[in-house]
């Protein structure tokens, strides 16, 4: 079939909905393979989608049509494969100008492109102002910083490490506002990393909540799970129990990581030490802050500081252009 799609909204985080393009020269087989009542240009409809959702099916003009199905992830991926299983194939992002034809130029059709798949509400101010700054700064000698600034448009890697059952799975979900983490009393209950996308004071970031491990714990392959993710981290969260002074049975020094976690961390690793449960407590050794998932305390200071380690203001602040587009 000659036809592609492509992904428009983020394909890394959820939303209300997602949005595939479908493109084509001819639209009427497109419409027989998907099992949909022809659209004229200018027509929208809510159907059902391969009985994977309900989705809007939207016709703006002859060669392309919009599926906003809901916007999980699951389900856009769903799609997507189902529409490469009928020969529709994945594209590789269009030509800014040519899919933003409003645009001014090319630096402004390249912010509209980067705009409309930013996962990190902090993206937008800065994202906005690029056009001007490119105007006024063609040149590429004196650039923003671009490993920086990146992580607005490609969520970071955040893993946290520390001791079996004290609190990282609560916290993770203090810091969503709801569950999105197994917890429980029993030691070693987060057997395998468990992921969730955050948004951590307007900066997305992909969060991983690693297997406790101490000595307590026997370790499987719990650590060899955890290897990959906590090397490829932006930023390893150390989680500190306001209770270490006053476990039994520990024989690592106080506020340290088990030997088997810390051999896994390279010397140059950003790391940020957080104390957890602090409503229960002090905190047994020197952390960068403190919060308790119970109360909630702290929890909004912990996420400004992940967000301004990862993304320090001043590189927000600065007025360079960045090159934010791929090639």
């Amino acid at each position: 079939m000659d036809a592609t799609h492509a992904i428009e909204t983020p394909a890394s985080a959820v939303g209300a909905v997602s949005i595939l393009r479908v493109i084509a020269n001819d639209l009427d087989p497109i419409f027989t393979a998907l099992n949909l009542q022809p659209l004229a240009v200018g027509q929208i409809r809510l159907a059902s989608l391969l009985g994977l959702d309900d989705a809007l099916i939207a016709r703006f003009d002859h060669h392309s049509l919009l599926v906003m199905p809901h916007g999980g992830i699951g389900i856009t991926r769903a799609i997507s494969q189902a529409f490469i299983a009928l020969g529709i194939e994945l594209a590789q992002p269009s030509d800014p100008q040519t899919m933003y034809p409003e645009a001014e130029d090319i630096h402004e059709a390249r912010m509209l492109q980067a705009l409309a798949s930013a996962p990190s509400p902090a993206a937008v101010d800065v994202l906005l102002d690029q056009p001007a700054r490119w105007r006024l700064s063609p040149n590429t000698e004196s650039l923003a910083d671009s490993s920086v600034l990146n992580r607005l448009l490609v969520p970071p890697l955040v893993v946290v490490v520390g001791r079996a059952n004290i609190g990282k799975s609560s916290l993770v979900n203090a810091l969503a506002g709801t569950s999105v983490a197994m917890v429980s009393d029993l030691a070693g209950t987060t057997r395998d990393h468990v992921g969730v996308m955050l948004d951590l004071s307007g900066l997305a970031v992909r969060w991983v909540d690693t297997p406790g491990i101490d000595e307590r714990v026997v370790v499987g392959e719990e650590l060899d799970l955890a290897a990959p993710v906590i090397r490829a981290a932006d930023l390893i969260v150390h989680a500190v129990d306001h209770s270490v002074n006053h476990s039994v049975n520990h024989k690592t020094p106080t506020g340290e990581l088990d030997p088997r976690l810390a051999s896994l961390i390279g010397s140059s690793a950003s790391i940020l030490r957080v104390g957890v449960r602090s409503d229960l407590g002090p905190i047994a050794s020197p952390v960068e802050c403190s919060c308790s998932s119970h109360t909630g305390q702290g929890i909004e200071t912990l996420a400004t500081t992940i967000n301004h380690r990862l993304i320090p203001p001043q590189a927000l602040a600065d007025p360079r252009p960045w090159r934010f587009w791929d090639s």
